[in-house]
């Protein structure tokens, strides 16, 4: 199935690109998005063009920070029909999650959630593994920084983040990311995410319209039910458990009854899926993890310790048993023979 996300993504684009002293009409149709429809509210293009676009600005314009600098060129206008979701909600908890239920008018590519860890902190969390790219850095810096810049806007600057936490490792200058987003920033965490105050989802906002959000949330309601009829069945079970896999290795909490009962399976329809899929579950977080574990070393600034939590392990000697078995050489052995 191609993931396609709404051309909204594209807003302020040829304006950057112009200051960037780019050709913005090269670069588009160089990645096969339709650069004549580029204004057309109903053109929606494959989301992999979207981040090979910023991958290529990234490396001909030497410009590291385009998914960040992009994101602050627009406004809750790229999301579509789900900005007024987010504008006419009653407070900042309720247009995350609406946001969150309905992001796939946008584009599938990515989901977004709201973890209310404690009393004190919550962090918005951004997912983009269902698209099983390795290298997705662009893409996801926008989506994070899209998602602190429009909570900016609705609230009428009243947010305030206490980290932004990312994935990968660090693009750009350490300056350059906490001059947009006024905070500490992470890289190498366990998730993509805008950690706040907890308190701060209750922040009433002035633009709600109650009789708005329920018509608008009928609408996107009765779209979802053709939404999942047409896309959700081609999701192979064995994509959906990856997925899942790939977002719960980093917390310890993975096993096969939490991934079935995410799954609204039994542990043993689990398995049959699976197995028709051609995998069982421990073959499955094999190849998240030894994927994952690629992406982490090719980064090579991760301590391997660090990469170790991010796998799960909570003790270094597992880790080291089980890379052995996937590599048949330990982690300094591979690094060496990656090394050139």
């Amino acid at each position: 199935m191609t993931v396609r996300v709404r051309t909204g993504c594209l807003n302020g684009f040829s304006e950057l690109i112009e200051e960037l002293h780019g050709d913005a009409e090269k670069l588009i149709t160089s990645v096969g998005i339709d650069y004549t429809r580029v204004k057309d509210e109903n053109y929606f293009f494959p989301y992999l063009q979207f981040m090979e676009l910023l991958e290529l600005v990234a490396t001909n314009l030497n410009c590291p920070d385009i998914g960040l600098k992009l994101a602050l060129k627009q406004d809750q206008a790229i999301l579509g029909p789900v900005a007024f979701l987010a504008l006419s909600a009653s407070d900042v908890r309720t247009a995350l999650i609406s946001v969150g239920q309905f992001l796939y008018h946008f584009t599938p590519a990515i989901s977004l959630s709201l973890d209310e860890a404690d009393h004190k902190q919550s962090y918005v969390c951004l997912d983009l593994s269902y698209l099983d790219i390795a290298d997705c850095r662009q893409a996801v810096e926008h989506a994070v920084a899209c998602t602190y810049h429009i909570s900016h806007l609705i609230t009428n600057d009243h947010v305030k983040a206490r980290a932004v936490h990312f994935r990968h490792a660090r693009m750009a200058d350490q300056d350059t990311y906490e001059a947009i987003f006024h905070c500490p920033v992470k890289f190498n965490q366990a998730r993509d995410a805008v950690v706040i105050d907890t308190d701060f989802l209750d922040f009433q906002l002035s633009s709600h319209n109650a009789q708005l959000h329920g018509l608008v949330s009928n609408y996107l309601s009765m779209v979802e039910t053709e939404h999942n009829a047409t896309t959700q069945a081609n999701i192979l079970p064995s994509k959906q458990a990856r997925h899942l896999i790939k977002k719960l290795l980093p917390t310890g909490q993975l096993s096969r009854k939490i991934i079935a009962e995410k799954m609204n399976l039994h542990e043993r329809a689990l398995h049959r899926k699976l197995q028709v899929d051609g995998y069982t579950f421990e073959a499955l977080v094999d190849e998240v993890r030894t994927a994952e574990v690629k992406n982490l070393l090719s980064q090579g600034s991760i301590p391997m310790s660090q990469i170790a939590g991010l796998l799960g392990y909570s003790e270094q000697s597992s880790f080291n048993r089980a890379f052995k078995r996937w590599f048949n050489m330990t982690p300094k052995q591979y690094l060496l023979a990656n090394s050139h």
